[in-house]
């Protein structure tokens, strides 16, 4: 076993890797550039004292590493996870939809609310209950090989109309894979409906944090690491790392018997460039926007938005988020992924569009005052899962021995989401001290 372990990085890669190799004994420094933690997951403390997310992010039931990660450091009492899928969908035109779990063996669970669901014709729904019993049939070696078409492509030779893949197949899609079926790789399209919808009644619920983000991990991972012997530098960038040492901005060097690049692709090659190079996966942007109104625009906490810019709309308030104390705005949160052509426009114009959508598709934001609104574009939030990109990304293993990879970029099988980061970083981890990995699946 090594026992000197350096990550660099404190997203939530680096900190389950710390976090995993501080539990199998190694003596773990993690460094980040940033004062804080929590990498893409983020939040900031505005002007009226108030907590915000870069973005509104949310996890799946099949998403137990996250959840054990968060678990692990003490945090899991700030999360919020519904039972069972519960999500509403809405028009401009007042049609509402909705698709909820039952209790009913997977793949069965969403049948009721399907047969109900409005924004499809009796042919369409039959067509989709088909290309589900051929999904789930799939192993996974059948899935890997997917990966050279897009989803879409696949939907198509499977009877789905371009409808059907727009107000269905796209509204999981889009949020756990950053971009439409049209740009996805099949085979990470087929793997997430397997998993988030397939699997079991309970894998598709959604679940929050009820803080922010950087409030959820940063202090308890701190305390984690100091009853576990670890050391967390926040402020101190990586500018050069090989298997023995990491050299910083400071210019202080720490020793190591194994060095973790907890980094995005291009800045691990850039610090590490014998280890690895970028392979070239490419970026997906993301865009939110937030607004604070005087009074709530709808009941529940989410609702999915068919026909306009807009695609998840979340009601923070009536999430129970906890933002800043006496703060009486009602704060909405509206999340674009895929945001090839949004990311391009001003954010006042995006504002404007996403406000009139919301008073267009709620009925109670029609009377509502928009009290405040900003917008957080992320032009390189996610990594493309475009076809081909199975064979281009790495393992754990670098080129060089002794440097290790993590982040959701490597090849943990899952798309960018924040359950790929935490497994990356538990196999890195493993990799890195020298004990057996877990199946990436």
């Amino acid at each position: 076993m090594r026992d000197r372990i350096v990550v660099c990085g404190g997203g939530l890669a680096g900190m389950a890797t710390a976090a995993e190799a501080a539990l199998l004994g190694a003596r773990v420094t993690l460094v980040e550039r940033r004062p804080f933690l929590g990498g893409r997951a983020f939040s900031y403390r505005d002007e009226h004292g108030v907590d915000v997310d870069n973005g509104q992010h949310v996890f799946l039931g099949c998403c137990t590493a996250y959840r054990a990660f968060i678990r692990l450091i003490g945090a899991e009492g700030d999360l919020t996870l519904q039972p069972a899928l519960h999500a509403e969908v809405r028009t401009r035109d007042g049609s509402v939809g909705c698709l909820e779990a039952r209790t009913l063996p997977a793949p069965l669970h969403l049948a009721p609310s399907f047969s109900r669901y409005p924004f499809l014709s009796r042919r369409e729904k039959a067509g989709v209950a088909r290309a589900m019993a051929v999904l789930a049939t799939m192993t996974g070696r059948r899935l890997d090989r997917l990966d050279e078409m897009t989803f879409g492509d696949w939907l198509r030779d499977h009877g789905q109309t371009d409808r059907a893949i727009e107000c269905f197949w796209d509204l999981i899609v889009l949020p756990t894979c950053n971009d439409r079926s049209d740009r996805v790789s099949a085979a990470i399209g087929a793997f997430v409906y397997r998993e988030g919808i397939l699997r079991s009644r309970t894998a598709s619920a959604i679940g929050w944090s009820r803080v922010g983000l950087t409030t959820l991990v940063d202090g308890p991972f701190r305390a984690f690491m100091a009853r576990h012997g670890g050391e967390v530098r926040t402020g101190e960038g990586v500018v050069r790392a090989t298997s023995d040492h990491v050299e910083l901005t400071s210019g202080e060097t720490l020793a190591a018997e194994g060095v973790v690049l907890a980094l995005p692709p291009d800045r691990a090659a850039a610090v590490a460039p014998a280890a690895v190079s970028d392979p070239g996966l490419g970026t997906s942007p993301i865009v939110n926007v937030h607004a604070w109104f005087d009074r709530p625009l709808m009941r529940g906490p989410f609702a999915a938005i068919l026909d306009g810019v807009s695609q998840w709309v979340f009601n923070r308030s009536a999430m129970g988020v906890t933002e800043g104390a006496g703060d009486r705005r009602h704060h909405a949160v509206v999340s674009i992924s895929g945001a090839h052509d949004e990311v391009k426009r001003t954010k006042e114009d995006l504002v404007r569009e996403v406000v009139g959508e919301l008073r267009a598709v709620l009925p109670l934001a029609r009377h509502a005052e928009l009290i405040d609104a900003t917008c957080i574009k992320e032009p390189d939030a996610t990594f493309g899962v475009g076809p081909g990109q199975a064979a281009r990304r790495p393992g754990a293993a670098s080129r060089e021995p002794g440097i290790t990879l993590a982040g959701t970029w490597t090849d943990t099988g899952w798309p960018a989401t924040m359950e790929s980061a935490v497994r990356s970083g538990v196999m890195a981890a493993r990799h890195a001290v020298g004990v057996a990995s877990p199946s990436r699946r």
